[in-house]
């Protein structure tokens, strides 16, 4: 008697056909079984299956049929590595070694044991037994593939796909013919393609993290503060302006010029490696992601630098005209090779420019860490309290070589009073405000901040101001055994003038110092620690109400605190140093060519300002700012006192519409314990009777007219 088979055990014979076919996704897996995979119920063939063979295999399911016919292949998956073997005879050929490749087995079973979603097309005991894969190995792979769907995709034309990809490409939902659908496709037809699976996860045999501390150390040596407020979500510092990618060139990049190579950050530092190693791209960006992620390529800007900008669009215009004179073709040859010259030209100054601002960034950072650790070794010989011979005379030396080396700059000034937290009233945008100068001090040396904060009442930023705080820092926050000085400034003309050099020269010639050295960054790129210290005074300014300068003083102190310290100025700090120098020294002739200015004795005891137009290379020419028929050894310090801007009376007075102002916005927006005692009392503003009533709107608006009626009769009569 034959057996009938029953619908579902048909649907399931006529299921695996399809799918050995190509003409299903996956076979037709039954309710009741899918906790357990694919179990089918076959039909009488797979009685005839050896249960010796296949003790273990279920025999309701077709992953015999199915997946038994792969299982050879599946083993087969061999890699040959051939085993040398120096005692083997001659006559004797060497031989080779099989083993399981791993990788390419993983491949086959992402492909053909899961669907989409990661579900089991075959039962699980079935594919351990006919294939001999572990139950461990099967479940990570089924992870993976259950992954594979929140995989980024991407969409490519048909012709496009390379073939080993072709696991990956996402099939529609509605298509059940898989072959059908991609031979019916045109090759300008779009599809989707999911990224690679990765199939290990484990740690590299080659992470090079010896590797990683040069390369930190040299993002550091290469980048800068942007100025941007701590906490922002874009980069806080940029690298140098000479990079202008991260990846190094490629192989089809191998004939570029050396100084474009040279732009790519990890290509430049695998110079710097000296052929001791090297990172690939992207392990540079995977630790620049890790350790550095607050620093980014410096992005293209035309005001970045003045030079920049204007070499730039030289470069730009004559390279238009070298192409349209070729186009128009009635133009010699001698005419196109002018401008085709003037563009290139162009384009290797400022090139030449920004190697300049590199090198010097790098100088700059070399002083810094060179002062700090010779002070470091300094602190340490001196907290022993009982010390030998050598370790006194390496004190001294120490102490003969150590330079303290300061970064000076002045922020954005200030303006009070300041609604940060509170919503600014309307009426007192357009107010003047008083000026808050702010002079940021960074002692790389002692790795400590001061900051100094003046009003306009004070004095202006000039030379006269700079002077005299850099004096009263040195003077007081200074080891009185120091011998050596060295600031870094910007080229602004607060920093960078007269004064400065002739002060240098006066602290030299009354021995506080054996040597001075300033320094002045290439104009346009003189970003420098200061920055750093302005970028956190500014973050917190704007998110705090600033109405008096006692509440700025107080903002600034927490910020720097443990390590610095905020000084607010008066008149009686400021001199009046051009006044004062020009009594025994001369102006220095052609200043702005320069900017490396040492001051120190010669050899005959004679002080001279020796002089360069490169902080970092070049030879020094001298100069002697002494007038003549002056005293050598004049001391202006004993007249400092008289020249003070208390005493000359130099500080500026407010205009009077200033003044005007700030009594408005401290009258009617500032609580009156705030009000600064130097501003004057204004009338008192009496407002008309209104009899009580209820509430209503009527009663605001009448009120509101009497406001506007007393101040328009105050305005009159003032």
């Amino acid at each position: 008697m034959t057996k009938t088979l029953s619908y579902r055990k048909k649907r399931s014979k006529d299921s695996a056909k399809r799918f050995l076919s190509g003409e299903a996704r996956h076979p037709y897996v039954l309710r009741e079984d899918i906790a357990d995979g694919l179990r089918n119920i076959i039909d009488g063939e797979s009685e005839h299956i050896s249960e010796s063979k296949h003790k273990n295999i279920s025999s309701s399911c077709t992953c015999q049929k199915t997946l038994g016919q792969f299982a050879e292949m599946f083993k087969s998956m061999f890699r040959n590595d051939l085993k040398l073997n120096s005692k083997v005879s001659p006559d004797k050929p060497n031989t080779t070694k099989k083993h399981r490749n791993i990788t390419l087995q993983n491949k086959w079973l992402l492909e053909n044991i899961f669907d989409s979603h990661g579900n089991y097309i075959y039962c699980f005991s079935c594919i351990k037994e006919i294939l001999g894969v572990g139950g461990d190995r099967l479940r990570r792979l089924r992870k993976i593939k259950r992954n594979q769907v929140n995989r980024p995709v991407i969409q490519l034309r048909k012709d496009q796909v390379p073939s080993e990809r072709a696991c990956d490409i996402v099939v529609p939902a509605d298509e059940t013919n898989i072959l059908d659908w991609w031979m019916n496709l045109k090759d300008s037809s779009i599809v989707e393609l999911r990224s690679p699976l990765k199939l290990h996860y484990g740690k590299s045999n080659n992470d090079k993290k010896e590797l990683l501390p040069c390369f930190l150390k040299f993002i550091d040596n290469n980048s800068q503060p942007n100025g941007r407020r701590i906490g922002s979500h874009g980069p806080l510092f940029f690298l140098s302006s000479k990079f202008d990618r991260i990846n190094q060139p490629s192989v089809n990049q191998a004939d570029k010029p050396e100084q474009w190579k040279r732009r790519s950050l990890v290509y430049e530092f695998n110079r710097t490696l000296a052929g001791d190693g090297s990172i690939s791209d992207r392990t540079a960006k995977k630790w620049m992601k890790t350790y550095r992620p607050k620093h980014a390529i410096t992005p293209k800007k035309t005001d970045y630098c003045e030079m920049c900008a204007e070499c730039r669009e030289q470069k730009r215009r004559y390279e238009t005209v070298a192409m349209r004179l070729q186009q128009n073709g009635n133009s010699s040859e001698e005419k196109i090779f002018e401008n085709q010259a003037l563009a290139e030209s162009y384009g290797l100054l400022v090139e030449e420019h920004r190697t300049d601002a590199d090198n010097e960034l790098r100088h700059y950072r070399q002083l810094t860490d060179k002062s700090r650790a010779l002070y470091l070794s300094i602190e340490e010989l001196q907290r022993k309290k009982s010390k030998t011979e050598i370790e006194k005379t390496k004190l001294w030396e120490l102490i003969n070589q150590v330079t303290f080396t300061l970064s000076l700059d002045y922020q954005q000034s200030k303006l009070i009073p300041h609604w940060g937290f509170s919503p600014q009233p309307g009426e007192t945008y357009y107010l003047r405000k008083l000026a808050h100068n702010i002079f940021g001090i960074v002692n790389h040396t002692l790795a400590e901040n001061t900051v100094y904060v003046s009003d306009e009442r004070v004095g202006t930023k000039n030379g006269d101001m700079t002077v005299s705080l850099t004096d009263h820092y040195i003077s007081q926050k200074l080891p009185s055994w120091g011998r050596h000085l060295c600031l870094f400034m910007d080229n602004g003309p607060t920093n960078k003038n007269q004064f400065m050099l002739q002060w240098g020269m006066e602290l030299v010639a009354r021995g506080d110092y054996d040597t001075i050295r300033m320094c002045f960054f290439v104009p346009g790129h003189a970003k420098n620690d200061a920055d750093r210290l302005f970028s956190r005074i500014s973050h917190a300014f704007n998110k705090n109400d600033v109405f008096i300068t006692e509440h700025l003083v107080t903002i600034i102190d927490s910020i720097i605190k443990p390590d610095g310290s905020c000084i607010l100025v008066d008149n009686r700090e400021i001199v009046n140093w051009k006044e004062l120098l020009a009594k025994k020294y001369s102006s220095f002739i052609s200043i702005k060519n320069y900017r490396d200015f040492l001051i120190k004795r010669n050899s005959n005891g004679k002080i001279f300002v020796y002089h360069k137009a490169c902080c970092y290379h070049g030879e020094y020419a001298k100069k002697n700012l002494l007038k003549k028929g002056i005293d050598v050894g004049l001391d202006l310090k004993n007249e400092i006192s008289k020249f003070t801007y208390d005493v000359r009376g130099l500080s500026p007075d407010l205009s009077e519409n200033k003044i005007a102002d700030l009594v408005k916005m401290y009258d009617k927006f500032i609580n009156p314990t705030l009000r600064p005692k130097w501003i004057p009392i204004s009338p008192q503003i009496k407002i008309g009777h209104i009899e009580a009533s209820s509430p209503s709107s009527e009663l605001a608006r009448q009120h509101m007219m009497n406001l506007k009626k007393e101040k328009r009769n105050r305005g009159k009569k003032q």
